[in-house]
């Protein structure tokens, strides 16, 4: 049997297949509304740019080798935890048995804000918290969009998080994002682990420390070593394990916009690190929220591109996903409009970019087919947020359009080697 025949099998079983994650998928037969033809990628500018993704999932897939780096950042539909959670487990299930690393991510409630339901954290002291969503004096952001501050030189965190199948993500080594000042207390791991190395990055600014041994669960607490130190303040997380598998990182901010992302100074210094292969923005819902004579399509454009120059200087070869604003109801009473300017800056910007569109606007069916989602129990009553159940269905979707769009890579690679 020639090689490329058995590629189209095993792509067919991968299209096909139903991993654990998608047994408990939503039929979107069930709500007639959608736009079930509008379900896919549309790719703009040189498509052949995306291959190099679907290459390295080749990798993963067929010889069990690689990493594929993947950031979802948005506004609160990506804090809210339901929808990174399971786009996260579709995209764990794509290799079966194989481990993906938890990657980047704020622990919320240190800043007394909500928090995913895979998070578990338990910690003393008294914390403060600041967004970029809402400016504020004193606060100097990191990737994360968030930080929390305690001048408890006591304090300590203790935390572990879970995925779909309730199997905790575990990690050999990590890294503690922080403020680094004069006046910043140190950090100190709690007594459960067994010999660990360690060391510094100014310029990242974070600690990373090497475990010999693999760990589910982070406990840390804070050491004040000179009498000028006076305080702490968290910017992120990150899991790291170094094994063959996906990685999706999630990053959202309640209230986010584009230009509060571009508060954050140290996004770019930070975003480094993690040099994502594929970044899939979610961010629009914020900046559109409002009358049509107050949203500028060129200025939300223009400040997506220098959001974008920040990735790229993190990894030249990175890919885009625009997912585009749901549809919506500006205080609850009038249809946003915006959403088609913001449908069209993306379009725009996936050409300058050679990148992919996923227009969530359509595919839910259009204008006004928030109050269908609210009625059918996927959407909230404030006619802008889904409910788990359709946070669900949307990761359902997007996940078939991104599977299709990986079988039909696959499907026109063979046929090249057959001729």
């Amino acid at each position: 049997m020639k090689i490329s025949t058995i590629i189209l099998i095993i792509v067919g079983w991968f299209v096909g297949h139903t991993s654990l994650a998608q047994k408990k998928s939503l039929n979107p037969k069930d709500y007639p509304f959608l736009a079930l033809d509008k379900n896919q990628l549309d790719f703009y500018g040189d498509t052949t740019q995306f291959n190099s993704i679907f290459q390295k999932l080749d990798s993963l897939i067929f010889l069990g080798k690689g990493n594929l780096s993947i950031l979802h950042i948005g506004g609160s539909h990506v804090q809210g935890g339901t929808l990174q959670r399971t786009m996260r487990s579709k995209f764990d299930n794509l290799m079966p048995g194989m481990a993906g690393e938890r990657g980047f991510f704020f622990p919320y409630r240190l800043a007394h804000s909500n928090m995913p339901s895979d998070y578990h954290i338990e910690y003393s002291g008294e914390w403060t918290g600041c967004r970029n969503a809402k400016k504020a004096s004193g606060c100097t952001w990191g990737m994360s969009g968030y930080n929390a501050k305690t001048t408890d030189s006591t304090a300590h965190i203790k935390l572990y998080m879970s995925d779909l199948q309730e199997q905790n993500y575990r990690f050999n080594r990590i890294r503690i994002f922080y403020q680094m000042d004069k006046d910043s207390y140190n950090i100190q791991l709690g007594s459960i682990y067994g010999e660990v190395t360690s060391s510094i990055d100014y310029i990242g600014q974070f600690i990373e420390y090497r475990f010999t041994k693999p760990y589910d669960t982070l406990a840390f607490s804070l050491l004040k070593t000179d009498s000028l130190q006076t305080h702490f303040t968290l910017k992120g997380i990150q899991y790291l394990t170094g094994e063959a598998g996906i990685t999706y990182h999630s990053i959202g901010v309640n209230g986010a916009s584009v230009p509060a992302y571009l508060r954050s100074v140290d996004f770019a210094r930070e975003i480094k690190y993690l040099a994502p292969d594929l970044v899939i923005f979610g961010i629009g819902i914020n900046d559109a929220n409002g009358p049509t004579s107050r949203f500028s399509q060129t200025s939300f454009e223009n400040h997506y591109r220098d959001l974008i120059d920040w990735f790229k200087a993190a990894n030249p070869n990175v890919n885009f996903i625009f997912l585009t604003n749901n549809d919506s109801y500006y205080r609850r009473r009038y249809p946003n409009q915006n959403v088609f300017k913001v449908v069209k800056a993306m379009q725009n910007l996936a050409k300058e970019n050679n990148a992919a569109v996923w227009d969530l606007f359509e595919i839910m069916g259009g204008i006004g087919s928030v109050k269908l989602w609210e009625k059918t129990g996927l959407a909230k009553s404030d006619k802008v947020h889904f409910t788990s159940t359709g946070y669900q269905l949307q990761s359902d979707l997007f996940f078939e359009a991104f599977q299709h769009a990986y079988g039909n890579y696959i499907r026109k690679t063979s046929n090249q080697e057959t001729h």
